[in-house]
């Protein structure tokens, strides 16, 4: 082999290797970026999940400041401006009973921005959330419904990492509420007769003594998806 030859070999050599490499950083760089991506989502979900509980917990929290200044769990209202939903309480003639006015010191906002498909927060008190053997309250009929707040057609992805953190339900999966919910808005009457019960039926009611979380309801066609608290446990 002439020493031009051994050159030329040494060049295609090098070139092979280099072509290696570059394939190598290529799948490093790409796997690195995925990652990042993953990360980043995974932080969205988490200060979304933030947000939710946070404003569900001030509500809670005001609702119980108010009951201490003597107002009736009948005449909380949720009267606000910005709902499409009329949340008047003919009980509340004064601010005082009003959540969103002096009365609980806050103002009503939307879910965040991609936790649920913009749909505004239901009040209500037309649910007692438990069974009989794991109520958040009591399962009495309309003295044990609780007034909650639902927040619907919620994002699967944020639902799933919300009961993540709360240890609701089995990881990667949603309960399911086949029997379905009452959304009748809370103007101060609690439904009478038998309560619906909302325990993420069928057995093994992963629901039972859960305060907050999420579920899908498939009574309706097509299924809806809530995240839901209990500002009120009755």
């Amino acid at each position: 082999m002439t020493r031009r030859n051994a050159e030329s070999g040494n060049v295609i050599w090098i070139i092979l290797v280099a072509i290696v490499l570059l394939g190598l950083l290529t799948a490093i760089l790409s796997r690195s970026g995925s990652s990042v991506d993953q990360s980043g989502d995974f932080e969205k979900l988490r200060v979304r999940a933030t947000q939710v509980m946070r404003y569900t917990k001030s509500i809670e929290s005001a609702i119980q400041q108010m009951q201490t200044r003597g107002i009736s769990e009948s005449d909380i209202s949720f009267e606000n401006p910005a709902t499409t939903t009329d949340y008047t309480n003919a009980n509340c003639s004064v601010d005082d009973c009003k959540v969103f006015s002096t009365g609980g010191g806050l103002t009503y906002q939307d879910p965040p921005s991609g936790a649920n498909d913009g749909s505004e927060w239901i009040f209500t008190g037309a649910n007692n959330v438990g069974t009989t053997a794991g109520p958040a309250g009591t399962t009495a009929a309309s003295t044990g419904n609780d007034i909650i707040m639902l927040m619907p057609n919620a994002s699967t992805e944020l639902c799933l990492q919300i009961n993540r953190d709360l240890g609701v339900g089995t990881a990667g999966t949603l309960p399911v509420e086949t029997t379905g919910i009452a959304t009748t808005a809370f103007t101060g009457a609690y439904a009478g007769g038998g309560p619906t019960i909302l325990d993420g039926d069928p057995a093994p009611f992963e629901l039972d003594r859960q305060s907050a979380g999420c579920f899908t309801d498939t009574a309706p066609n097509p299924d809806v998806t809530y995240f839901y608290a209990v500002i009120l446990a009755r």
